[in-house]
Order: structure tokens, then C-alpha cells, then sequence
């Protein structure tokens, strides 16, 4: 059985006001369900940050304060985006970005962290390509995925799911992964021995 047809896969994506999940916050959250590989839910919405949104952030993904101005407050959404994810594996593409910024707005808010293992599909491209250039972008050309509107949360993660069901199959095929685990693990082992060599993941605009 194919590896992305043994259990849910949540696949996330956050836009923020900066850089810093310890100075920045959350300006939208995407969160798609597959099943059996296929899209089964979506959800996204904006998130009031609590301030600004600085300029040079917004030229990346052009969501403005007024367009924030009656978004939902992170005490509404927190909650809502936990329970959708629930134990499964979760999918990002540059985790070591996103997930700092969704526990922070998780605790802030009281509820759990997220602890799921969690499959960065950047890992996944880095093991497979080698360090150069692996952004959502670059892997949705290579795949001819259509991303729709660039970085904005929904599209994102959308594109996400699909690298993600470019990816796993030649993890299965060249790489022996027989489990959603396994290919989390491999993931996270790409990303690691990479930086061990000195090539860190940009921390933005992937």
C-alpha cells in the first residue's frame, strides 16, 4: 500500500509578520486534510497579530492591515486549528519555520503543542536533490505544479500537498520508506545532515 494512503496527513502553512516566532506573529493559517492522498478538507484564515505588519513583509505576501482589520483573534482560531490536526502526521514545507510560530499561538492560547511527527517537505526534496535551491516554488515548477497565488497560506499548502505526493513515492521506490513515520524521520535526518554541513534552510519565502 502506498504510504500516503495509510493514514491522514494534515498538511500546514503560515504566513507571519516577520521572522521571529518570539517577535512575530501569525497573519493566516492554512490547514489541508488528505486522505488516501487526496484533499479531503480545507480550512484557512486570516489571524489578528496584535500589530503592524511591517512593509517589507507585506511586499512577500501582500496581506495588509486592513485587511487584518477584522480577522479573528488568535484565542478564536487557536483552538479550531489544534482539533483539526488531532494525532496525525502533519506536512510542512520548511518546518523549522512554521511550527515554532504554530506552538507559540498554541500556548499563548493554552492549548497543546503540536508533538505529531511531522514531515518536512523540504527534507524530503533536499534528500533527493542535494542542497541547491529546493523553495516551494522551485518544486512546483520542477513537478509542474500550479501554486497558485505565491505565498499566501491556502495555495501554499495546497502546493505542499502535491510535492508532497511527487515526493513519497520515490522515497518508497529509491529509498525503501514503508510508513508515514519513516518518511517523517527521513525528513528531519535530510534537513539535519545538511546542516551539519553548513546548508540551513532559508528561514522565509520558500
Amino acid at each position: 500500500m502506498p504510504v500516503l494512503a495509510a493514514r491522514r496527513v494534515v498538511v500546514v502553512d503560515v504566513e507571519t509578520t516577520g521572522w521571529s516566532a518570539a517577535n512575530d506573529a501569525i497573519v493566516e493559517i492554512a490547514r489541508v486534510t488528505l486522505e488516501d492522498g487526496k484533499v479531503a478538507e480545507q480550512w484557512t484564515t486570516l489571524v489578528q497579530p496584535g500589530r503592524p505588519v511591517p512593509a517589507d513583509t507585506v511586499r512577500i505576501h501582500g496581506i495588509t492591515d486592513d485587511m487584518l482589520a477584522g480577522a479573528p483573534a488568535p484565542s478564536e482560531i487557536a483552538r479550531t486549528f489544534r482539533d483539526g490536526c488531532g494525532d496525525d502526521t502533519i506536512a510542512i514545507h520548511n518546518a523549522s519555520f512554521d511550527l515554532p510560530f504554530l506552538n507559540a499561538l498554541l500556548r499563548r492560547q493554552g492549548a497543546d503543542p503540536i508533538y505529531n511527527p511531522i514531515i518536512d517537505t523540504l527534507g524530503l526534496a533536499r534528500g533527493l536533490f542535494g542542497s541547491g535551491s529546493n523553495t516551494l516554488g522551485d518544486l512546483a515548477r520542477r513537478y509542474g505544479i500550479d501554486q497558485g497565488v505565491v505565498h499566501r497560506a491556502l495555495p501554499d499548502a495546497l502546493a505542499t500537498a502535491e510535492v508532497l505526493a511527487a515526493l513519497a513515492p520515490r522515497w518508497e521506490a529509491e529509498r525503501g520508506v514503508g510508513s508515514l513515520d519513516e518518511l517523517a524521520a527521513a525528513s528531519q535526518d535530510a534537513i539535519r545532515v545538511l546542516a551539519r554541513r553548513g546548508s540551513r534552510p532559508a528561514p522565509a519565502g520558500v
